[in-house]
């Protein structure tokens, strides 16, 4: 039977990573509003263009299916509000572009900007029939093989213009860059501040702990690699979805992105996927594992708190949600360096 800390543990998984809603007004545009902005705004549709009214769930991104003259594809709008000077899916476009040449990814099909007044950037990619899961746990010992193959593929290919991490503790600063540099820090509600402060207290001590890492070798990671990014295909490598954390670091970090991010968190239960020689290492990667994750947190929090995260992303559900799943995430890291 799960605790109740558990049980607690699988429902916030679970509902982040299917985070589904009805998409009535997206970026300010109706439904059929949007359907003519594309159609106005892409190059890719001769034809009508059909978008389904429910969100595919996601938190980086408005991630809506959509269909057109007998292909199917995915539409992204940004999950911030912001004045975008420059395309935030160029960057994507071209990982796409490059690791779908690998059949690790899903092909792109087209970005821009919608042609509205603000100009909202916008992202197509195909929509790619598969099986997809909210806990590592779920998945077969064939499809776990089917992902280390395509994280092989992707950690040997050699990537420019991409951020690079020489050390783990890079990584933890730049992800805690987020919250320090963030507009809102010192208006933060209580309830916000109350995890900022507890993170306060526990951050130096996993900047020491990540300090004397061992070796950290200069690979291409996936950066936020969780199960919900990952597609799986019959007798096909897995696909990897959302490349916006694509970095140069050491690769072993997505392994322990993908155990931390679940709740089940012991290695043994997934032997595929290590090597023996690697456990210990790994497991001196937790911390900087969750300190990730209690940084998004925090940083979705300051941003929904401001009002920059887009409506359908900001509501007092998500809101508390997002808060619950932080303090779960403050107490992890505490059980891990006590």
């Amino acid at each position: 039977m799960l605790s109740s800390n558990s049980l607690l543990e699988v429902v916030v998984n679970l509902a982040f990573a299917m985070m589904k809603y009805t998409v009535e007004t997206v970026h300010g545009h109706s439904h059929s509003q949007l359907e003519a902005l594309l159609e106005d705004s892409c190059d890719a549709f001769d034809d009508f263009i059909n978008l389904e009214h429910t969100s595919m769930g996601g938190w980086s991104n408005i991630n809506i299916r959509g269909q057109s003259s007998g292909f199917d594809f995915v539409l992204k709008l940004p999950a911030l509000l912001e004045d975008f000077t420059s395309n935030p899916y160029d960057k994507q476009y071209e990982l796409n572009l490059f690791f779908g040449r690998l059949d690790i990814a899903p092909h792109p099909i087209e970005f821009g900007r919608l042609s509205d007044s603000v100009e909202t950037p916008f992202y197509l990619v195909e929509y790619v029939e598969g099986t997809s899961y909210s806990e590592l746990t779920d998945t077969s010992e064939s499809e776990l093989l089917t992902l280390k193959e395509s994280l092989r593929i992707m950690k040997e290919q050699k990537l420019s213009d991409i951020p690079i991490y020489e050390t783990a503790t890079d990584l933890l600063l730049a992800n805690h860059n987020g919250i320090v540099t963030h507009d809102w820090l010192h208006k933060a509600s209580m309830k916000t501040k109350g995890l900022i402060d507890q993170f306060d207290l526990l951050f130096p001590i996993v900047k020491s702990l990540i300090d004397v890492v061992g070796y950290w070798s200069q690979e291409l990671i996936h950066g936020d690699l969780w199960i919900p990014n990952v597609i799986f295909r019959p007798k096909q490598n897995a696909l990897l979805l959302d490349f916006e954390s694509c970095a140069i670091a050491d690769s072993r970090y997505d392994l322990v992105r993908l155990i931390e991010g679940h709740d089940e968190k012991r290695i043994e239960n997934f032997p595929s996927l290590f090597l023996d020689q690697d456990v210990n290492f790994i497991n001196s990667l937790r911390p900087l594992a969750t300190s990730y994750v209690i940084d998004w947190c925090i940083e979705r929090l300051l941003s929904m708190e401001s009002g920059i995260v887009e409506s359908n992303l900001n509501t007092p559900i998500i809101h508390s949600m997002v808060l619950d799943y932080g303090q779960q995430q403050i107490d992890r890291l505490k059980s891990l360096l006590h």
